[in-house]
């Protein structure tokens, strides 16, 4: 062939296998940054040694916000990843009112003093999950069965039914403990009288008054709470991230990668119900973390 014919040999030669390496670098670099953003969070279970941090911190009034639920039914629902041996701590579970305090503390939507209207919450008692409600001086906790701290992601779900008090977990779609509590309004009473500057708000990963309580270490993803009783038999777990519809109230993919904001997705009316990441404690936390169970793009382990 002329070398003016406009052919080339096929393969392209040293300098367009050059070339072709270092695009696939840069694509392999660009891909690695797309892929770096957060799927989740990890807490340290700082909490009460290291006050008001390692934990997220969500507003609920002044003014009111959506994620503020308990005035009717209302489901909760995320992913945890929990090592063994992280949260061994606490004590047994038992249907006590306010019981699920003692535990490493997931959700805290306590107040403090008694609780008008009343308050909820969600721990790892005994390696197992805890999740315990009160109207006023009434209250009861439901106490899992199942050992959760096993390395393994695992879908969780909580119930409440207003009219009838009742309360239901399930562990990746199968019922895991239930317990009758106190019917009525439980959500957070807007401009409620409290000198506890963190009363109105909700809290991820830590007691939100630093009381000498147990804090939780592993991973939350995909917080998603609605103002509806989603699950009252058992179900498949899910297999994606959650979307939101009208019964959606707050949600959150942990998927910031930076910074202090967490951010509500919902889109519900009233909202957003945005909370902030608080950084801090030995070893820091909460970390923005790529792990997620969601792991379908490199489901070999390549990130």
């Amino acid at each position: 062939m002329g070398a003016d014919s406009g052919q080339r040999p096929v393969g392209g030669g040293s300098a367009c296998r050059t070339r072709g390496a270092g695009l696939l670098a840069a694509a392999i670099v660009a891909l690695g940054s797309a892929g770096a953003g957060a799927q989740s969070l990890r807490f340290h279970g700082n909490g009460y040694g290291a006050p008001t941090l390692d934990r997220v911190v969500i507003a609920l009034d002044a003014p009111a916000r959506p994620v503020d639920v308990g005035s009717g039914d209302f489901t909760l629902e995320f992913w945890l990843r929990a090592l063994p041996g992280e949260n061994a701590e606490a004590p047994a579970c038992s249907a006590d009112n306010d019981r699920w305090i003692l535990g490493h503390i997931l959700l805290d939507r306590d107040v403090d003093g008694p609780g008008d209207h009343g308050d909820y919450g969600l721990s790892l008692m005994d390696r197992r999950l805890a999740f315990g409600l009160s109207v006023g001086s009434s209250g009861a906790t439901a106490c899992g069965a199942t050992l959760v701290d096993d390395g393994q992601w695992h879908h969780v779900a909580v119930t409440r039914d207003a009219g009838s008090g009742q309360l239901r977990m399930y562990l990746d779609g199968q019922p895991d403990g239930s317990a009758s509590g106190p019917p009525g309004n439980a959500s957070y009473r807007d401009g409620r009288d409290s000198n506890a500057p963190y009363d109105p708000t909700l809290v991820i990963g830590a007691e939100k008054h630093d009381y000498a309580t147990l804090s939780w270490a592993g991973w939350i993803t995909e917080l998603r709470l609605s103002g509806s009783i989603r699950y009252a038999s058992p179900f498949v777990r899910p297999s994606a991230r959650f979307t939101s519809d009208a019964a959606t109230l707050a949600l959150y993919h942990f998927d910031e990668g930076m910074g202090t904001l967490v951010a509500d997705s919902s889109g519900a009316p009233g909202g957003p119900s945005h909370g902030e990441r608080r950084y801090g404690g030995e070893p820091a936390g909460p970390e923005w973390s790529q792990a997620t169970p969601f792991d379908a793009l490199f489901a070999d382990g390549f990130d």
